[in-house]
């Protein structure tokens, strides 16, 4: 008879929600710095240890925290397979295609947004967090080549604009930097979404394309 191992996989899940909720409560509340693994350990019932082997420690749990608010569950399904991305892809023009990329970029901050005010507060002064927030900047990158590239098949760039100098301003458009300087100004998600599809069709994309 073949061994069942569900239980144990089920076991493993529920482990890893309860670890990664506390994690979450603990970096909104205290911050990077002032969170600890025996706390968030403490918290979700288990061991330091198997925070430790899970998590590879601080760093690789706030990642793991950002990826689940990123995504808004622990579905192994990557954002660009999520509805909204693919809503961008098979935008029908220009216009829909800024409108689609802002609801996207709307729908990831909204998500992940605290969590990135905190870890942004603290950038400088901690390698590991330092190293965190290089790989969120990489991984935004390859997202913005991504859209960039598809845009530019379609010969929607704006006459005279490059796809490498489209990335980079779409990269800075959608940094969590500057989401939380506009959430600072009271700026409300809607607001924000509406922002960021003038910016593409003002900056990246032809509308009349």
């Amino acid at each position: 008879m073949a061994y069942d191992n569900s239980a144990r996989a089920a076991a493993a899940r529920a482990t890893r929600t309860r670890v990664l909720a506390a994690a979450r409560e603990a970096f909104l509340t205290r911050g990077y710095a002032g969170t600890t693994i025996r706390e968030v350990a403490q918290a979700a019932g288990v061991s330091q240890e198997t925070v430790y082997k899970r998590f590879g420690g601080k760093a690789g749990l706030l990642k793991d925290v950002y990826d689940v608010a990123m995504a808004g569950d622990e579905e192994p399904v990557p954002i660009s397979a999520r509805p909204e991305a693919i809503a961008v892809r098979d935008a029908a023009d220009p216009a829909a295609a800024a409108a689609a990329y802002a609801r996207l970029a709307g729908f990831l901050t909204g998500r992940a947004g605290p969590l990135m005010r905190i870890v942004l507060s603290a950038r400088g002064g901690d390698p590991d967090l330092d190293a965190f927030m290089a790989t969120v900047d990489k991984e935004r990158l390859v997202g913005a080549t991504s859209a960039v590239n598809a845009w530019a098949e379609r010969g929607w760039l704006r006459r005279g604009l490059d796809a490498d100098r489209a990335r980079d301003v779409l990269w800075t458009l959608n940094s969590p930097a500057v989401w939380v300087l506009l959430g600072e100004r009271g700026w409300s998600r809607p607001e924000y979404e509406a922002w960021i599809a003038e910016g593409l069709l003002a900056l990246i994309l032809e509308a009349d394309a």
